[in-house]
């Protein structure tokens, strides 16, 4: 799935999974003592087959699904005239010019010789960094900036974030790590590098990309390991000033003028990174940085190039990374690119055909009864202090909800589209909606914003605002069908909804009080228990593999995998209310009880390429899907009598090893 993700801060459900077998033929009672993540998902799984231009099949492709209706929105824009300088005829005019590749192959790189020009004139440090500025939005920097968030000490008030960043592979390790795939990693990447050199006309290509990979190779020592770099008691705010006190070596005052940032700070959410990162661009070559500045936007371009520029792009971000056998689609790319840069002139036509008013008020009663249970669950949390309790359940009380889309439409008067500029197209769009955020930094948060665009599959909640945000791309099956009944919609939807309500009180959310303030408000005695929960969460996750001799980071995946715990444990508390003390009606020969927990394990089907799942257990703040699945079920009283397991099958966990959340 394609995420705005701010990582851990702004913790974001996203399913991911590693490859697993079918199960035998059985019961659906006794396959899910045994395994219910297979269970649920195991004749999918036996028959499903990964495209060869796919890392990944998921068995509900939710992106697939929104990007089919997007198209069909532009193709109905197509069959009546839209007037020029129109959203509709934007619309129209960017897609095409996305899948335009006769005009791409023509255009060379021309499209980038005004970014490539302005580097090459930089011949200082100062204008090295303006020229950073310049192309936030764009390209990320060794220090980049992201906007649209509320500040971590005073909510009220809108910041921009300053984060670490601008590596070329995947993550960190693979510059550092000395196990095998990291060296074959490193392999590649160097043949990449010296192909994109070749083509881009740098003299002495493979000194080129030796230099380049090895200032890289400087900038990941000089970042903080995954697990480390998002933690929220980190983050400093400061303006050019301090940030030239704090990390001399950047010219901060060109760099955040160049990105429009003018005035007030920025809030720094890797201050050690930072510091590191600024001495770095002051000790090494201004030759250095300029030729590792070229190739970086020569990269982030490529699927905008000619087809020798795309063909190295895929061989190591397809193949090497991702296990890929064959380049995405043209057209899967365009739409995802047409809805990055004009969403919002989509969005009204989406919500109009497949989320109307009645489906929209259905998951708003949903999230209003979680919210009602959370508040009554953390009342009765035993590991916390009285005092604590009652900000806690404040906490949940003020918590809000965005479902489906904003009240307001974005206007797009300022963006220029052309149907025969697809880089450019793009490059303006990226820098245009920069420059959007960049102006927010410093003003009052617009209490209507979204963060996050409603056709992006996926949900997140912010702690900063304390809203969980639902956009209309997730409301759809396996998560949401409106034609179903509360058993499986509780276990879709419903445990996504209390999965992201949870995270307010995961080891992020929990920093940050009921008014969005970043703070310390428990006690030490509900450190001291919340820390033991956590080892026992990291322990538990540490032990899993998820391919041979692959282990899940249970540091890395910590905040997300309390959310799941926590966000299962509260839909089956959130489900049981609606039923009043009644038996839910049997389906399919099925309980409501066991109905739950199978639409819970649905949502997880996905089958993955190894390759792309090694890349995964190094970046990615969620576990496996199947352990996702799997390892929440098994804690839940309600599971283990739903399905009558008992000692020697495969779910079994004795009540005392039960982890409860709530």
């Amino acid at each position: 799935m394609t995420i705005r993700t701010a990582s851990v801060l702004f913790a974001l459900f996203v399913p991911f999974a590693a490859l697993a077998a079918a199960p035998a033929a059985t019961g659906p009672a006794r396959a899910a003592r045994q395994d219910l993540y297979l269970a649920a998902n195991g004749a999918w799984l036996a028959s499903a087959r990964i495209p060869d231009n796919q890392s990944e099949v998921y068995g509900a492709d939710l992106p697939a699904s929104t990007a089919a209706r997007v198209r069909g929105i532009v193709d109905g824009l197509r069959k009546e005239q839209q007037p020029a300088g129109s959203t509709g005829r934007k619309l129209v005019d960017y897609y095409d010019s996305q899948v335009d590749m006769a005009g791409i192959e023509k255009a060379g790189l021309a499209p980038l010789q005004p970014l490539l020009a302005a580097l090459d004139a930089a011949g200082s440090p100062a204008e090295l960094a303006r020229w950073q500025g310049q192309v936030q939005g764009i390209l990320k920097t060794p220090l980049w900036f992201w906007g649209g968030f509320a500040d971590f000490k005073d909510p009220g008030l809108n910041r921009a974030l300053l984060m670490q960043g601008g590596l070329g592979m995947p993550s960190r390790d693979d510059y550092l790590g000395e196990a095998g795939r990291a060296m074959q990693l490193r392999t590649a990447y160097l043949a990449y590098l010296t192909q994109l050199s070749r083509l881009g006309g740098v003299p002495e290509p493979a000194q080129a990309a030796q230099r380049v990979l090895a200032l890289e190779t400087r900038l990941a020592t000089a970042q903080l390991p995954a697990a480390e770099a998002m933690n929220p008691a980190m983050v400093r705010t400061m303006d050019a000033p301090r940030l030239a006190q704090a990390a001399p070596g950047m010219d901060w005052a060109s760099l955040l003028d160049g990105a429009g940032l003018r005035g007030g700070g920025v809030n720094v959410v890797q201050p050690a990174a930072a510091r590191a990162i600024a001495g770095l661009m002051r000790d090494l070559p201004l030759a250095d940085w300029k030729l590792y500045f070229r190739l970086r936007l020569l990269d982030a371009s490529a699927p905008l190039l000619p087809a020798a520029f795309r063909g190295a792009h895929f061989d190591f971000h397809g193949k090497a990374v991702r296990g890929q056998a064959a380049p995405r689609d043209t057209h899967e790319r365009a739409l995802d690119y047409l809805t990055e840069a004009l969403g919002d002139g989509l969005v009204q036509a989406y919500a109009a055909r497949h989320f109307p008013p009645a489906q929209k008020a259905r998951v708003a009663g949903m999230v209003e009864q979680i919210r009602l249970t959370a508040a009554e669950a953390v009342g009765a949390l035993a590991w916390m202090e009285p005092a604590t309790r009652i900000a806690a359940r404040v906490k949940i009380e003020r918590l809000k909800a965005k479902v489906g889309y904003p009240a307001s439409w974005r206007d797009y008067r300022g963006l220029e589209v052309r149907p025969d500029e697809g880089l450019a197209n793009r490059q303006r769009a990226q820098r245009h909606e920069w420059l959007r955020l960049a102006a927010q930094s410093g003003k009052p948060v617009q209490a209507g914003a979204w963060a996050m665009s409603p056709l992006e599959p996926n949900a997140f909640y912010d702690p900063v605002l304390n809203e969980i945000n639902l956009p209309a791309a997730i409301l759809q099956p396996p998560f949401f069908d409106p034609q179903a009944d509360d058993a499986a919609n509780y276990g879709g939807i419903g445990a996504l909804i209390a999965h992201e309500i949870s995270h307010a009180f995961d080891s992020t959310g929990s920093q940050f009080d009921s008014r969005g303030v970043q703070r310390d408000w428990w006690s030490k005695a509900d450190h001291t228990a919340f820390d033991a929960f956590c080892a026992r969460m990291v322990a538990r996750f540490d032990a899993a593999e998820a391919l041979p001799g692959a282990r899940v980071n249970g540091k890395l995946t910590l905040p997300e995998n309390i959310a799941d715990l926590m966000g299962l444990q509260l839909a089956w508390r959130a489900y049981q209310a609606t039923l009043g003390g009644r038996p839910a009606p049997r389906v399919g020969g099925r309980s409501g009880e066991q109905r739950f927990f199978l639409a819970y394990a649905r949502q997880w089907a996905v089958k993955r390429r190894d390759e792309r799942s090694l890349q995964l257990l190094a970046t990615d703040p969620h576990a496996p899907a199947h352990l996702r699945a799997n390892i929440p079920a098994m804690q839940l009283d309600g599971f283990h009598r739903a399905f009558a397991t008992r000692p020697g099958d495969a779910m079994y966990l004795p009540a005392k090893d039960r982890l409860h959340a709530w």
